[in-house]
Order: C-alpha cells, then sequence, then structure tokens
C-alpha cells in the first residue's frame, strides 16, 4: 500500500482499485456529520488510511440512509495507535481491532483495524486475528458482495473489488468468494445471508445459484452458532418488512428445522398466516409468537429459554402465545373487562385471532367463533364508552381487610381482584359502590383459589 504526504491531509490510498463515486453518494457523504471529518483529518494526518465501510456503504447505496451516524470505519493503524490518537475511544473489542471512537458533537463510530483471519476451526470465530495495512486483504474477509465496499471519503473514490454494486442494482445476495468457506467460517452468515433478502419496499431479493445451495447444505453450521447470536439475527428477521417471505424461504430450505421446535417445509397453513394481510403491522414478537401458535405452552417456554431471549421479551411472547385462541364474551361486561387487560393490544390480538381462524391454525385452546363473529367484536369494542373511574381498582387490601376483618393474606389479594373486575364490568365510579357490591358477595365461605380473577 503506497502512501500520500500526510500534510496533503489526505489518508494513505487503499491498495484496492477504486471508482468515482456516483452523485447520490457525493451528496450522501456531504450529508455526514462533521465530526466524522475531524475523526478522518485526525488518521490521515497522523499517517494513516481510514474507509468508511460496511452497512453504511451497502444502504447508502439503496438510498436508506436514514441514520447517518451509523457509520463504520476501517482504519491502517493498530488499535493501540488508535488509542493514542482517541484516548477517550471504548473497548469494545480490542482483541479483533475494534474501538467505539466518540465524535465532538456525541456520535459514536465503530473503527476497526485492517485485519486478516486465519481458519475457522469451530465455526463461530476465527483461531486468530491479524492485523494489518491491506484494505483489498480486510474486504476479502468479509461475507456478502455488498458488504465489501469501501469509501475514500477525502478522495471520493469507491472500492468494490468484489462487484457489491453490481449484485445491489441486480437485487442479488451473493457471498464473496466461495459461498461454501464463507458460511464454513461462521454459521451465522447463514440468518445474515436471509436477512438481507427483505429490502424492505423495494421486497424480496435473491440468492446467486452457489448461495442457494450452500445455504442448504450448511445449514447444520446454526449448530455451532450461539443461541444468543441467533436470537439476535433471528429478530431482526422477524421484524422485517417482507418477514412473511423470508420465514418461508427459511422452512422450505429447512433452516427454521436448525433452531425451532418441529419441521417446518410443509407447514402451508403457517405461511398463510404469516402472509395475511392482517399480519402486516405486527411486532416482531407477537409475529414469532404466532408461528409458535400450534406448539404446547411448554415447548415454547423452552424454545424461548433455548435462544437466550431476555426475560421481558420471553414474557411478552408467551403471554400473547397463551391467549391465542381465546376471544371475550359478547357482552358489555365482557367488552370492558377485556379492554382493561388487553389495553392498547385488544384490536391487535383480536386480528391474530381473526388470522388464526382463516389459516386453519389450531392452538391448545380454540374458541369456536367466526372470523365474522370476531370483526363484530371488533366494532362494538370500538364502540364501548371509557370507564367512568378508570382502569385502577378503586380500593386496596387495607380497605378491604378494614371492612372485612379479614387478616392479611392471599384470600385479601383474591378478593381484591374479584372487586376489581366487578368494578370494571359494571364501571362502578366510587368507593361507595364497591362497598355496595361486597355485602353481596360470599366472600366469608368457600375456597378462595375459585374466586373470580382478572381475566378474561
Amino acid at each position: 500500500m503506497s502512501s500520500d504526504s500526510a500534510s496533503e491531509g489526505l489518508p494513505i490510498i487503499a491498495d484496492a482499485a477504486g471508482s468515482p463515486l456516483p452523485p447520490h453518494l457525493q451528496s450522501w457523504l456531504q450529508r455526514l456529520p462533521s465530526e466524522i471529518d475531524t475523526i478522518i483529518d485526525t488518521v490521515a494526518h497522523a499517517g494513516g488510511g481510514i474507509w468508511i465501510v460496511g452497512g453504511a456503504v451497502r444502504d447508502a447505496f439503496l438510498h436508506l440512509d436514514l441514520e447517518l451516524k451509523d457509520i463504520d470505519f476501517a482504519v491502517s493503524f493498530t488499535p493501540q495507535r488508535m488509542l493514542e490518537l482517541f484516548p477517550d475511544a471504548i473497548d469494545t473489542g480490542i482483541e479483533y481491532g475494534t474501538l467505539t471512537l466518540r465524535g465532538t458533537s456525541g456520535g459514536f463510530y465503530e473503527a476497526t483495524t485492517l485485519r486478516t483471519e486465519s481458519e475457522y476451526r469451530d465455526g463461530r470465530r476465527p483461531e486468530h486475528v491479524e492485523f494489518g495495512t491491506s484494505l483489498l486483504g480486510d474486504l476479502e474477509r468479509r461475507d456478502f458482495t455488498f458488504n465489501a465496499m469501501a469509501i475514500d471519503v477525502r478522495r471520493g473514490l469507491l472500492h468494490d473489488p468484489y462487484h457489491g454494486v453490481r449484485d445491489l442494482q441486480q437485487g442479488r445476495v451473493r457471498a464473496v468468494g466461495q459461498a461454501y468457506q464463507r458460511l464454513a467460517e461462521d454459521g451465522l452468515r447463514i440468518l445474515r445471508a436471509y436477512r438481507f433478502l427483505d429490502r424492505g419496499k423495494a421486497g424480496i431479493w435473491q440468492f446467486d445459484a452457489e448461495l442457494a445451495e450452500a445455504l442448504k447444505q450448511h445449514r447444520g453450521m446454526l449448530s455451532h452458532v450461539t443461541n444468543e447470536r441467533i436470537w439476535m439475527e433471528w429478530k431482526k428477521i422477524l421484524a422485517g418488512e417482507n418477514a412473511a417471505d423470508v420465514i418461508e424461504r427459511m422452512a422450505r430450505d429447512e433452516v427454521l428445522d436448525r433452531f425451532l421446535p418441529g419441521q417446518w417445509r410443509a407447514q402451508i397453513h403457517h405461511f398463510h398466516a404469516q402472509n395475511h394481510h392482517l399480519t402486516e403491522d405486527i411486532s416482531a414478537l407477537e409475529r414469532f409468537a404466532l408461528l409458535l401458535c400450534e406448539h404446547d405452552s411448554i415447548a415454547v417456554t423452552n424454545s424461548l429459554k433455548q435462544l437466550k431471549l431476555s426475560k421481558k421479551e420471553r414474557n411478552r411472547v408467551e403471554t400473547i402465545h397463551s391467549r391465542f385462541g381465546q376471544v371475550p364474551n359478547d357482552t358489555l361486561a365482557g367488552l370492558r373487562l377485556y379492554r382493561m387487560i388487553m389495553g392498547d393490544r385488544a384490536e391487535a390480538h383480536l386480528k391474530l385471532e381473526i388470522v388464526i381462524r382463516e389459516s386453519g391454525l389450531q392452538p391448545e385452546q380454540l374458541q369456536e367463533t367466526t372470523p365474522a363473529d370476531i370483526h363484530n367484536l371488533i366494532e362494538k369494542l370500538n364502540a364501548v364508552e371509557p370507564l367512568a373511574a378508570g382502569n385502577d381498582s378503586l380500593v386496596d387490601g387495607h380497605w378491604i381487610m378494614q371492612r372485612t376483618g379479614m387478616a392479611k393474606g392471599r384470600a385479601v389479594g383474591r378478593l381484591k381482584q374479584w372487586l376489581h373486575r366487578l368494578q370494571i364490568e359494571r364501571d362502578l365510579k366510587d368507593e361507595g359502590q364497591i362497598e355496595d357490591v361486597l355485602c353481596t358477595l360470599n366472600w366469608s365461605n368457600g375456597d378462595f383459589e375459585h374466586w373470580p380473577k382478572l381475566e378474561f
């Protein structure tokens, strides 16, 4: 790699061929935060090379540069030299050459030293990392061609040794070099390949023939990938605008079988559900729950634990799943209670119930309600007036103990639930009305475990 004079304010030139940037990328560079110029100037004046790489370059070509601060750099300096130039940098993977640089205006930017990697014996990580000064060698180790491009900001050059621009223009996902080798190096690239099929409003792209075959042959490599990494990538796929199409492709390629319970290749009814027009705006976790609709609660819990979802994510999926097949009573009291419990997700739940029935899915508990009945419930739900006293309980445990003489314990909590349920169902307005209702309940006899709960 040859060097320009540092006094000229230019980074050293790359050892990969470059071509002038197209006008829309020149415009994109002009809109980048000024603190990026400061970072580039610091490296350039110290005699180093620095290039914008990765997803930012790819997305800029696709006019998807919605977050202009999501910029990654490749640099010719070692991490130790970068720390000398940027002493406030954050160590986010220094053993792999990665630091996070703090911009002068508050932004954060990853900078990774140019590197080459030895063989991947475990299908997850390289045996060791060697830092270098070759941009071409660094791009050669990347996964897909459109992720193996780099921009020299100061010279206005694009380095595209593996024809990533051509693949972007043709809507094609293609591996750098041999597809089999790229996937064998890191099994997570299998899921990344499927994620890159989803191009949002541009629809679904295609794999080139070699990569398509390699994905089928190497799907077993996912067993070498940690469940945390699988979940991070799978969650992104679920959140994609064309997630249903990607999921179906993964199922037919038998990739879903590698990390989800069951066999998915012939699950036509699931594909129909995922592509239903009422699922267009559902969240990633709702889509995941719907995909697991026909599995029992134990299998779902085990799957979520295996994938290492956070406790919050796991509880959300389990809650959605547990309600599949159930709809509220077609009464004013039932709809009040349902709306209070479900909150702003009430209508979304009912729409999923329509999807389940129209797709022929069979959750554990499926009430015999037609899609037309559920459409009618949605209309009635939207017509229900707000509760006079709101959703919160008008009384607490102390209030109940004072009026009943009950000792503190679970029975008090269950009676509070019972009263709260009646407050919602009857739209009670004050404590006086609650006390009138209390006088009618046979709370002093019977097993409190059988008292009504706050559920629909």
